[in-house]
């Protein structure tokens, strides 16, 4: 027991001044034990309220005080009144409310030095003393500090003696800890992006240099040069994704939340825009009855693509701007159930987790997994819509929703599953990272490795390469050249036809007004056909334009014109004639 107890601390109220003052008694406290042991004897320590005797001496000292000062007050009070209202302190009894509220107030400003230290007494009454703090040293009580109360002021004599190095505890500390990301997971996933973003760039650059091969071009570079882009930005945001407090300060934060979400957000919308703009116009244009088909091909034009992407785009990044204006990104700290470490029981783990977040999180993440998400699923639709769809204008389209469905379950499953995994950083970035990486490295093996493929083997890149550097001029900008040509001069013969048109039209009218004339004129047996007919002889003007049961018109040229084209050339192939 002795050693469970050795060391602890006590305090007490001080009963007698450690001072050697003399205070409003005229007595120090050592000349006040004296006199009282002089009066007690040689047994004064064992009488009974020996060690509260200070206290007692310097009650009675405040009690005659306030008397005093009572007494004063009530004089005062007396000068203005009548003899038969005036007050003294011999007419105190415990229901005369104005002398006893009198006492009250004389006790409570009471503050003086007495032989058991300064009094003085707080709003309720009680006594404002000293405290004693003592510790138990060796099996006896050794005064350590005095408390003075009414001074805020603590004596300390440092003799304190403590088992062990350092003093205990008086409460349990609270430690926090923040929850960082394990650096092997970042640096692994790191790699990935890494080697992600240099196919993307290989992608790019094989998509660009060669821009000019037939086969390229029919699949739309510039849409396959956006998916290749936003597939790298996308790539790019695993990065900041796995940097937490272990990596930067706490005032980068916000930042690195905003390159998180501009990155994924622009990436996302650059590269699955391009895909989806695709998927769409071939659906619009490929998929309809088969007497338009040829009509809508024909009208297949590079600018609607990049005006779709483009509003794809533009709604994407209003919305990023809109939320980063009225509810920007911030750092928010989560903190968990307190943990107890195995080696100290006075203190107490509290893990942290540092998020980015905003005020409205919730709803802006709504907002944008409802808009994502219905276009996600569109996306398959026009993908299942179109995969039976052959066409040239777009020749990759099947490799294009291939990709858009690996796209859209990735993402479609990594959505919710992100917010149930929000507060365990090791799997929240595992998952998101993953889901990034397998979409972009999907997207671009898909639309980019069966072109690498068909160029390589094929060497269809080396022919028109060579082709083009024999003749020093791309051997589209000479069937474009042809294009026009023929164009201008389909124009010139659509107005030739339409005077043709015009003028028969008009000898038409002419016949039959001539024919009525002439039935008035002559009563005739002849059929109207006969007589119809009976106006084209071979002398009449109009005989080398019009002839019953051919076309009305086969091919209006002139002779040099008609050498150039050729006998087939007005068949349509070549020059198309509208005839309305």
């Amino acid at each position: 027991m002795s050693e469970a107890v050795e060391g602890h601390v006590t305090t007490e109220i001080v009963m007698l001044n450690p001072e050697n003052t003399r205070g409003i008694s005229n007595l120090t406290s050592q000349e006040f034990i004296q006199k009282m042991m002089e009066i007690l004897g040689e047994d004064a320590e064992r009488t009974s309220g020996y060690q509260e005797a200070p206290l007692a001496y310097d009650s009675i000292w405040a009690l005659a005080l306030a008397l005093n000062k009572t007494a004063h007050e009530l004089e005062n009070k007396n000068k203005n009144k009548p003899d038969n209202e005036k007050l003294y302190l011999e007419d105190f009894t415990y229901s005369a409310r104005n002398i006893t509220d009198e006492f009250y107030k004389a006790m409570n400003a009471s503050s003086f030095d007495g032989v058991s230290g300064h009094v003085v007494f707080d709003a309720t009454g009680s006594r404002m003393a000293w405290t004693m703090i003592e510790q138990l040293q060796g099996g006896k009580y050794t005064t350590i500090g005095y408390y003075d109360i009414t001074k805020d002021n603590l004596s300390w004599y440092n003799n304190d003696k403590w088992i062990g190095t350092f003093p205990p505890a008086d409460h349990t500390k609270v430690i926090p800890a923040f929850r960082h990301l394990s650096q092997k997971l970042f640096v692994s996933m790191s790699i990935l992006a890494g080697m992600g973003i240099l196919m993307g760039i290989v992608c790019l650059t094989f998509n660009i240099y060669n821009s000019h091969v037939r086969y390229i071009q029919n699949s739309q570079p510039y849409l396959n040069n956006m998916t290749a882009l936003g597939c790298i930005l996308a790539l790019a945001a695993v990065f900041p994704m796995g940097l937490d407090g272990y990596h930067i300060k706490t005032w980068h934060f916000p930042f690195i939340c905003q390159i998180r979400l501009w990155l994924l957000g622009l990436g996302f919308g650059l590269a699955y825009g391009s895909m989806f703009t695709k998927i769409w116009w071939v659906h619009t244009l490929f998929t309809k009855k088969e007497e338009k088909k040829e009509k809508r091909k024909q009208h297949l034009e590079p600018w609607k693509l990049y005006a779709t992407v483009s509003v794809l785009m533009a709604i994407d990044v209003l919305s990023l701007a809109i939320w980063q204006i009225v509810d920007p990104l911030h750092r928010t700290v989560e903190e968990f159930t307190k943990e107890a470490p195995k080696e100290d029981k006075d203190v107490l783990i509290l893990p942290q987790l540092e998020h980015c977040s905003s005020k409205k999180m919730s709803t802006w993440l709504g907002i944008i997994y409802g808009y994502k998400g219905l276009l996600l699923l569109l996306g398959i639709f026009l993908a299942y819509e179109t995969k039976s769809v052959s066409t040239e204008k777009i020749n990759d389209h099947r490799a294009v929703g291939m990709a858009i469905y690996n796209v859209a379950v990735l993402c479609l499953i990594t959505a919710p599953v992100t917010m149930i995994l929000s507060s365990q950083q090791d799997a929240l970035f595992t998952f998101s990272a993953l889901a990034i990486i397998f979409s972009a490295y999907i997207t671009l093996v898909v639309l980019f490795l069966p072109k690498m493929r068909r160029l390589i083997t094929r060497g269809e890149w080396q022919a028109e390469h060579q082709d083009t550097m024999k003749t020093g001029s791309s051997i589209n900008n000479n069937e474009e050249e042809k294009s026009r040509l023929l164009e201008k001069e389909n124009r010139e013969l659509e107005k030739i036809i339409a005077e043709k048109e015009e003028r028969i039209t008009e000898l038409r009218r002419n016949l039959f007004e001539r024919k009525q004339l002439r039935s008035r004129r002559h009563s005739s047996t002849n059929t109207p056909k006969e007589g119809f007919d009976n106006h084209f002889n071979s002398s009449s003007p109009i005989s080398s334009l019009y002839q019953p049961g051919l076309p009305l018109v086969k091919c209006l040229v002139s002779s040099d014109q008609s050498d150039k084209l050729g006998p087939n050339s007005c068949d349509g192939s070549r020059v198309h004639l509208l005839y309305k």
